[in-house]
């Protein structure tokens, strides 16, 4: 008898692994997702963990992203372009709340530096928060990621557009069952009804013959 798969943790997360099947996968997109201190990521790792996201996170930080990367290519040497406080709304509330999307600036080159005091490109509603740096950006890496996030937002689509064809075939024939059910009740309803009306026709002639038999005097039967 085979045995079963062997439940395990990923050792990034603590995530706990019980398909065979898929246990490697898993674990690889466990870790992917958990760790932000590992060395530089490739943006394919990146991208991987973009795809991740529910819809709306993912349209929100793949754009956002794209505007970064889009902003570098055209003003390589305008600092404000090239630094991200991490303590920003914008920063918090669409790369940082999602997954990857830290990934994805340090694959492109970002790195976080500690802020100073009055230090350059920190907002002054960030307070002391680290900011992300991209001191020498490199054209092909740049424009590898701009490419890899246009892929990843097609593919991204598609999914969910296969998924949404499958869910409205699922919902067509949920409800043509119903209807096919519906139309089988209804026609044993039609059945029975037609059964009672002819056993009560039936039963109407059989009286009316009944009478007649009495009626009839030379009927001593």
């Amino acid at each position: 008898e085979p045995s079963s798969p062997k439940k395990s943790l990923a050792p990034c997360c603590g995530r706990l692994l019980s398909s065979l099947e898929t246990h490697k996968a898993a674990k690889r997109r466990c870790c992917l997702a958990a760790s932000g201190t590992m060395s530089r990521p490739t943006v394919e790792e990146a991208v991987e963990v973009l795809m991740m996201n529910e819809p709306k996170a993912f349209r929100i930080v793949t754009e956002v992203l794209f505007k970064i990367v889009r902003n570098i290519e055209l003003h390589p040497h305008e600092p404000k372009y090239s630094q991200i406080s991490t303590g920003s709304a914008a920063y918090t509330g669409k790369i940082a709340c999602a997954k990857g999307g830290l990934r994805f600036l340090r694959a492109v080159g970002f790195e976080k530096r500690e802020a100073a005091a009055g230090g350059a490109g920190c907002s002054s509603d960030a307070g002391d928060a680290p900011t992300l740096v991209l001191a020498a950006p490199d054209a092909e890496v740049l424009e590898a990621g701009k490419q890899a996030l246009k892929a990843a937002v097609k593919e991204f689509g598609a999914k969910v557009e296969a998924a949404r064809v499958a869910e409205n075939k699922a919902a067509a024939f949920k409800l043509a069952e119903l209807k096919r059910v519906s139309a089988q009740n209804n026609s044993k309803r039609d059945a029975t009804a037609e059964a009672e009306r002819r056993q009560i026709m039936e039963g109407m002639a059989a009286d009316k013959a009944e009478l007649e038999r009495q009626r009839d005097p030379s009927n001593f039967c």
